[in-house]
């Protein structure tokens, strides 16, 4: 039935995708490409979670490579408009809360959040023309800018080649978008992967694929080591992984999800305050980084909730053929 109702909208849709990339493909529409600085895009061809932010963090942990590395976002989920520098001490709401986990994760780096991208490189290079090399989060569908490396992230639970176009599957657009990227990282795999699966990848990506898992590290935040009970609460994509990653921590006696960079009420609030004052001693709320960062603004108003909430950090790191990455990475920006 879904199928029937959705069939319309999504041709709809998908005219109108394919008219705009025609567009750009055919000169119409003009992309600009920076000769410096260097652009990397992170991007995917679905909504919702596919590793974005791990990919970019990975990328910023190793980023040796870079003499000065800005990361540039949209901003995500933030009240504010145009052009702004990300600064530790910033809100959520006021640019973004993944670019806000960036910023206090890496607090030497340019962080910045801009819905045009080619106004945000060119704002962030003027004060800093020392930045060689910007990191685009989520920023593929972003025609406008022709980037030197376009990496796509799908997870490996649901692949982009077995979804379809909005609103009946969860792609941005057609699955022929992969044609644009220059390589393909298969995040949240299982850690035993075998060769079977490998190969199955790979004949169905028509692009340079790589394969990531995901691990977490102690949770930080508060003094835990007295904790053992845990309410695991995360306004993620997909939570599922990181409830189960809970339950390793002890005694994982609630979850709450919420929608993707979840704008948190009052009452919400109020609620979790509540909860929070009425905890044992061994009790606590868990909750992702990104989430973590929301609260941080408003811990004065709920003191409660501020002594007892943690984050668990977690982190991607690659399977397989992490060299050979860097290698295919490195030769596209040398050129």
């Amino acid at each position: 039935m879904k199928k029937i109702i959705t069939w319309f909208p999504t041709l709809l849709y998908g005219i109108i995708i394919s008219l705009r990339n025609a567009f750009y493909d055919w000169g119409w529409f003009k992309s600009h490409h920076f000769g410096k600085p260097k652009t990397i895009v992170v991007g995917n061809l679905a909504v919702g979670g596919t590793g974005k932010s791990p990919m970019v963090a990975y990328m910023i942990q190793h980023a040796s490579w870079s003499k000065s590395l800005g990361i540039l976002s949209r901003g995500y989920g933030r009240i504010t408009q145009g052009f702004r520098w990300v600064d530790p001490n910033s809100s959520a709401s006021e640019v973004g809360d993944e670019p806000l986990t960036y910023k206090t994760t890496f607090p030497q780096l340019h962080v910045a959040v801009c819905e045009n991208r080619l106004e945000g490189i060119q704002q962030m290079t003027a004060q800093f023309p020392d930045i060689d090399t910007v990191i685009l989060d989520d920023a593929f569908q972003h025609r406008a800018l022709k980037a030197d490396f376009n990496i796509i992230c799908t997870t490996f639970d649901k692949p982009y080649f077995k979804d379809h176009l909005m609103p009946m599957g969860r792609l941005r657009e057609w699955r022929e978008g992969i044609e644009r990227a220059d390589a393909v990282i298969v995040t949240r795999c299982p850690r035993n992967l075998d060769q079977q699966q490998i190969v199955y990848f790979e004949s169905e990506i028509p692009k340079p694929v790589f394969f990531a898992s995901i691990q977490y590290g102690k949770p930080q935040g508060m003094k835990v080591f007295s904790i053992h009970s845990w309410h695991a609460l995360a306004g993620i994509a997909d939570p599922s992984l990181f409830f189960e990653q809970v339950k390793n921590l002890g005694d994982l006696k609630s979850t709450q999800s919420y929608p993707d960079h979840h704008r948190f009420t009052p009452a919400e609030l109020n609620d979790l305050n509540t909860k929070a004052a009425k905890m044992a001693e061994d009790e606590a709320f868990i909750t992702t980084h990104k989430d973590f960062v929301r609260f941080q603004a408003v811990y004065h108003e709920y003191p409660a909730l501020a002594k007892k909430i943690a984050y668990l950090p977690m982190e991607m790191f690659f399977l397989k053929w992490e060299a050979d990455f860097w290698s295919l990475l490195n030769q596209s920006l040398s050129r």
